[in-house]
């Protein structure tokens, strides 16, 4: 986003659009912010960067992977650029099944690739969380009959309400996660 700003100021004005999309196929989100510009956008969004995981998402997948959880990664991301982020993050080995937008026919919020992973993973959707960051993955996730708890720890959005409008349980730090999945976990009095 800011190499395109610093070489055309002018495209600042879609970025909100873009961003306001979050959680949409890339392609999708380019064309509704700057119309007609995907074949000049795109390879900006694609060239290979040193992504660095958001702190505390290393130490949660740790604590998550010694408590025996299968753990997947669904995105609308492509597979070639997903792969690469895990990749270069050291993130990948914590996650058996990753899905992509070319696994699917339909993306988010389709729940199709919810899905996908669960049969993958071998797991009941009732004995599943999925942990989004947009309202497209809050609705693929209620639509796949999962629990849906919503991260907004990285978002580059104004700060959120407590809690998301329709209910969903809003995560503001990564260790929230583990915390939750402790409630989960206790037997009720």
């Amino acid at each position: 986003m800011a190499a395109l700003v610093a070489s055309d100021p002018a495209a600042a004005a879609g970025v909100e659009t873009f961003w306001r999309h979050e959680g949409e196929p890339l392609v999708d989100r380019i064309e509704l912010a700057w119309p007609g510009r995907i074949a000049e956008i795109l390879p900006l969004f694609e060239r290979p960067e040193a992504p660095r995981p958001f702190p505390g998402i290393t130490a949660l997948l740790k604590e998550l992977d010694r408590d025996g959880l299968l753990l997947a990664v669904v995105s609308s991301r492509r597979l070639a650029a997903l792969h690469r982020g895990l990749d270069a993050t050291g993130l990948g080995s914590h996650f058996p099944v990753v899905i992509g937008l070319d696994d699917v026919t339909t993306p988010k919020p389709s729940p199709e690739g919810l899905i996908l992973a669960l049969g993958r993973l071998g797991a009941s959707p009732a004995r599943a969380v999925f942990v989004g960051d947009s309202d497209h993955d809050v609705e693929a996730g209620r639509r796949a009959g999962v629990i849906v708890w919503r991260a907004v720890w990285g978002l580059p959005v104004a700060p959120p309400a407590p809690a998301h409008p329709n209910g969903t349980l809003l995560l503001h730090r990564p260790e929230e996660v583990v915390e939750q999945l402790r409630r989960l976990s206790r037997p009720e009095a």
